[in-house]
Protein backbone atom coordinates (compact mmCIF):
# COMPACT_ATOMS: atom_id res chain seq x y z
CA UNK A 1 0.00 0.00 0.00
CA UNK A 2 1.36 3.42 -0.93
CA UNK A 3 0.90 5.99 1.80
CA UNK A 4 0.45 9.65 0.90
CA UNK A 5 0.55 12.11 3.77
CA UNK A 6 -1.28 15.41 3.23
CA UNK A 7 0.99 18.47 3.13
CA UNK A 8 -0.21 21.27 5.38
CA UNK A 9 1.30 23.32 8.16
CA UNK A 10 5.01 23.38 8.90
CA UNK A 11 7.36 20.39 8.92
CA UNK A 12 8.28 19.02 12.34
CA UNK A 13 11.55 17.13 12.62
CA UNK A 14 12.25 14.99 15.67
CA UNK A 15 15.99 14.51 16.29
CA UNK A 16 17.27 12.19 19.01
CA UNK A 17 19.74 14.28 21.06
CA UNK A 18 20.42 12.07 24.08
CA UNK A 19 19.96 8.47 25.21
CA UNK A 20 20.42 7.28 28.80
CA UNK A 21 20.33 3.52 28.94
CA UNK A 22 19.17 1.63 25.88
CA UNK A 23 16.10 2.62 23.88
CA UNK A 24 13.70 -0.33 23.69
CA UNK A 25 13.23 0.15 19.91
CA UNK A 26 16.84 1.09 19.18
CA UNK A 27 16.64 4.85 18.58
CA UNK A 28 20.09 6.43 18.74
CA UNK A 29 21.54 9.94 19.00
CA UNK A 30 21.46 11.52 15.55
CA UNK A 31 18.35 9.66 14.31
CA UNK A 32 15.82 12.02 12.71
CA UNK A 33 12.14 11.55 11.93
CA UNK A 34 9.61 13.72 10.12
CA UNK A 35 6.62 13.90 12.44
CA UNK A 36 3.15 15.35 12.05
CA UNK A 37 -0.43 14.85 13.13
CA UNK A 38 -0.80 12.17 10.44
CA UNK A 39 2.78 10.97 10.35
CA UNK A 40 4.78 9.14 13.00
CA UNK A 41 6.82 6.86 10.71
CA UNK A 42 9.30 4.66 12.57
CA UNK A 43 9.21 6.83 15.70
CA UNK A 44 8.28 5.09 18.98
CA UNK A 45 4.49 5.02 19.43
CA UNK A 46 4.77 5.25 23.24
CA UNK A 47 6.88 8.42 23.00
CA UNK A 48 4.81 9.82 20.09
CA UNK A 49 1.65 9.53 22.19
CA UNK A 50 3.22 11.77 24.86
CA UNK A 51 4.46 14.48 22.47
CA UNK A 52 1.59 14.49 19.96
CA UNK A 53 0.12 17.76 21.26
CA UNK A 54 3.52 19.50 20.92
CA UNK A 55 3.93 18.20 17.36
CA UNK A 56 0.46 19.59 16.61
CA UNK A 57 1.39 22.95 18.16
CA UNK A 58 4.59 23.25 16.11
CA UNK A 59 2.99 22.04 12.87
CA UNK A 60 0.29 24.71 13.05
CA UNK A 61 2.43 27.70 14.07
CA UNK A 62 1.64 27.65 17.78
CA UNK A 63 3.98 28.77 20.54
CA UNK A 64 4.59 27.81 24.15
CA UNK A 65 6.06 30.54 26.39
CA UNK A 66 8.28 28.29 28.53
CA UNK A 67 10.66 27.55 25.65
CA UNK A 68 13.13 30.31 24.71
CA UNK A 69 13.07 29.38 21.00
CA UNK A 70 9.52 29.18 19.61
CA UNK A 71 10.65 26.72 16.92
CA UNK A 72 12.54 24.19 19.09
CA UNK A 73 11.48 22.03 22.05
CA UNK A 74 13.19 19.14 23.84
CA UNK A 75 11.16 16.37 25.45
CA UNK A 76 12.09 13.25 27.38
CA UNK A 77 10.72 9.75 26.81
CA UNK A 78 8.19 8.48 29.37
CA UNK A 79 10.26 5.28 29.85
CA UNK A 80 11.92 6.10 33.18
CA UNK A 81 14.53 3.32 32.89
CA UNK A 82 15.82 4.18 29.42
CA UNK A 83 15.49 7.92 28.86
CA UNK A 84 15.61 9.21 25.31
CA UNK A 85 15.48 12.95 24.59
CA UNK A 86 14.04 14.25 21.34
CA UNK A 87 14.38 17.75 19.96
CA UNK A 88 11.30 18.84 18.04
CA UNK A 89 12.21 21.42 15.43
CA UNK A 90 9.74 23.40 13.31
CA UNK A 91 10.77 24.04 9.70
CA UNK A 92 8.68 26.57 7.80
CA UNK A 93 7.38 25.36 4.42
Amino acid sequence: MDVCYPVFGDRVIGAIVEVSGECSIGMKVGDEFELGIHQCGDFCGYFYHNIFQWINLLQFDGTFPLFPDKDVMVWECPNSKNRVKVQLRREKR
